[in-house]
Protein backbone atom coordinates (compact mmCIF):
# COMPACT_ATOMS: atom_id res chain seq x y z
CA UNK A 1 0.00 0.00 0.00
CA UNK A 2 1.42 3.24 -0.84
CA UNK A 3 0.33 4.79 2.74
CA UNK A 4 2.50 2.25 4.15
CA UNK A 5 5.40 2.52 2.48
CA UNK A 6 5.31 6.12 2.66
CA UNK A 7 5.01 5.88 6.60
CA UNK A 8 8.20 3.52 6.24
CA UNK A 9 9.91 6.10 4.10
CA UNK A 10 9.09 9.35 7.04
CA UNK A 11 9.73 6.82 10.04
CA UNK A 12 13.54 6.49 8.23
CA UNK A 13 13.84 9.70 7.42
CA UNK A 14 12.82 10.97 11.03
CA UNK A 15 15.06 8.26 12.66
CA UNK A 16 18.32 9.37 10.26
CA UNK A 17 17.42 12.82 11.44
CA UNK A 18 17.39 12.09 15.11
CA UNK A 19 20.13 10.57 15.16
CA UNK A 20 22.59 12.38 12.59
CA UNK A 21 21.32 15.78 14.85
CA UNK A 22 22.29 13.56 18.19
CA UNK A 23 25.41 13.08 16.90
CA UNK A 24 26.20 16.57 15.51
CA UNK A 25 24.97 18.00 18.96
CA UNK A 26 26.95 15.60 21.05
CA UNK A 27 30.14 16.74 18.90
CA UNK A 28 29.12 20.25 19.76
CA UNK A 29 29.03 19.63 23.40
CA UNK A 30 31.40 17.82 25.88
CA UNK A 31 28.18 16.80 28.01
CA UNK A 32 24.78 16.63 26.46
CA UNK A 33 23.03 18.13 29.88
CA UNK A 34 23.80 18.85 33.25
CA UNK A 35 22.50 15.89 34.25
CA UNK A 36 25.09 13.65 32.46
CA UNK A 37 27.70 16.10 33.18
CA UNK A 38 27.52 15.60 36.95
CA UNK A 39 26.69 11.75 36.58
CA UNK A 40 29.89 11.55 34.45
CA UNK A 41 32.33 13.82 36.52
CA UNK A 42 30.59 14.27 39.87
CA UNK A 43 31.51 12.34 43.24
CA UNK A 44 29.32 11.50 45.96
CA UNK A 45 30.03 13.32 48.88
CA UNK A 46 28.91 12.62 52.53
CA UNK A 47 26.28 14.51 54.43
CA UNK A 48 27.80 15.77 57.63
CA UNK A 49 26.71 18.16 60.86
CA UNK A 50 27.04 22.08 60.44
CA UNK A 51 30.39 22.61 61.87
CA UNK A 52 30.46 24.95 65.07
CA UNK A 53 31.76 28.61 63.26
CA UNK A 54 29.73 27.92 59.76
CA UNK A 55 26.14 30.20 59.83
CA UNK A 56 23.21 28.94 58.74
CA UNK A 57 21.77 30.70 55.56
CA UNK A 58 18.35 31.46 54.14
CA UNK A 59 16.64 28.24 51.97
CA UNK A 60 16.64 28.77 48.63
CA UNK A 61 19.61 30.61 47.63
CA UNK A 62 22.09 27.45 48.13
CA UNK A 63 24.59 29.26 45.27
CA UNK A 64 24.64 32.36 46.72
CA UNK A 65 24.89 30.96 50.50
CA UNK A 66 27.72 28.28 49.14
CA UNK A 67 29.84 30.82 47.28
CA UNK A 68 29.38 33.10 50.49
CA UNK A 69 30.54 30.28 52.88
CA UNK A 70 33.95 29.51 50.57
CA UNK A 71 34.66 33.38 50.70
CA UNK A 72 34.34 33.36 54.67
CA UNK A 73 36.18 29.60 54.84
CA UNK A 74 38.89 29.85 52.35
CA UNK A 75 39.15 26.23 53.19
CA UNK A 76 35.79 24.80 52.04
CA UNK A 77 34.88 24.54 48.69
CA UNK A 78 31.80 25.35 46.96
CA UNK A 79 30.77 22.01 45.24
CA UNK A 80 27.61 21.78 42.48
CA UNK A 81 25.08 19.38 41.68
CA UNK A 82 21.85 17.07 42.79
CA UNK A 83 20.93 16.24 46.19
CA UNK A 84 18.05 14.68 48.07
CA UNK A 85 16.80 16.24 51.43
CA UNK A 86 16.06 14.03 54.01
CA UNK A 87 12.31 12.84 53.59
CA UNK A 88 12.09 13.52 49.82
CA UNK A 89 12.65 11.32 47.25
CA UNK A 90 13.35 13.82 44.64
CA UNK A 91 17.33 15.07 43.60
CA UNK A 92 17.22 18.82 43.40
CA UNK A 93 19.72 21.18 41.25
CA UNK A 94 22.19 22.24 44.76
CA UNK A 95 25.01 24.04 45.82
CA UNK A 96 26.93 23.37 48.86
CA UNK A 97 30.34 23.49 50.21
CA UNK A 98 32.53 20.53 51.34
CA UNK A 99 35.85 19.87 53.06
CA UNK A 100 39.04 18.42 52.20
CA UNK A 101 37.37 15.08 53.45
CA UNK A 102 34.45 15.05 50.91
CA UNK A 103 32.32 15.85 54.19
CA UNK A 104 29.01 18.20 53.21
CA UNK A 105 29.03 21.37 54.80
CA UNK A 106 25.75 23.25 53.91
CA UNK A 107 24.64 26.04 54.99
CA UNK A 108 21.51 26.14 52.98
CA UNK A 109 19.96 22.50 54.39
CA UNK A 110 21.28 22.80 57.98
CA UNK A 111 18.00 22.37 59.82
CA UNK A 112 16.56 19.92 56.84
CA UNK A 113 19.55 17.96 56.17
CA UNK A 114 20.53 15.86 53.18
CA UNK A 115 20.54 12.55 52.58
CA UNK A 116 22.67 12.47 49.31
CA UNK A 117 24.94 14.72 47.71
CA UNK A 118 26.34 14.39 44.26
CA UNK A 119 28.29 17.06 42.65
CA UNK A 120 31.27 18.51 41.28
CA UNK A 121 33.88 20.80 42.76
CA UNK A 122 33.66 24.05 39.98
CA UNK A 123 36.60 26.01 40.29
CA UNK A 124 35.87 29.96 41.46
CA UNK A 125 37.03 31.41 38.29
CA UNK A 126 33.80 28.76 36.13
CA UNK A 127 31.25 30.65 38.35
CA UNK A 128 29.34 33.42 38.02
CA UNK A 129 29.07 35.60 41.17
CA UNK A 130 26.25 34.43 43.50
CA UNK A 131 25.07 32.57 41.32
CA UNK A 132 25.80 28.47 40.35
CA UNK A 133 26.99 27.38 37.12
CA UNK A 134 24.21 24.80 37.04
CA UNK A 135 21.61 27.70 37.51
CA UNK A 136 23.26 30.28 34.95
CA UNK A 137 22.40 29.31 31.04
CA UNK A 138 25.82 31.45 30.16
CA UNK A 139 28.06 29.05 32.37
CA UNK A 140 26.58 26.00 31.82
CA UNK A 141 26.08 26.27 28.51
CA UNK A 142 29.97 27.17 28.25
CA UNK A 143 30.68 24.53 30.81
CA UNK A 144 28.75 21.75 28.65
CA UNK A 145 30.52 22.94 25.26
CA UNK A 146 33.94 23.36 26.35
CA UNK A 147 33.55 20.30 29.30
CA UNK A 148 35.60 20.35 32.37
Amino acid sequence: MPGDADSRGVRTDVTTVRDVGGAVASARRASPSDYELVAAHGRWFTPAALPAGVQALPERQCFANAAATEQEHPHLACTEGFAVADGSPVPTAHAWCTDVNGDVIDPTWSDLGGSAYLGIVLPPALRPRNWGVLEAPDSLYQLLRNGL
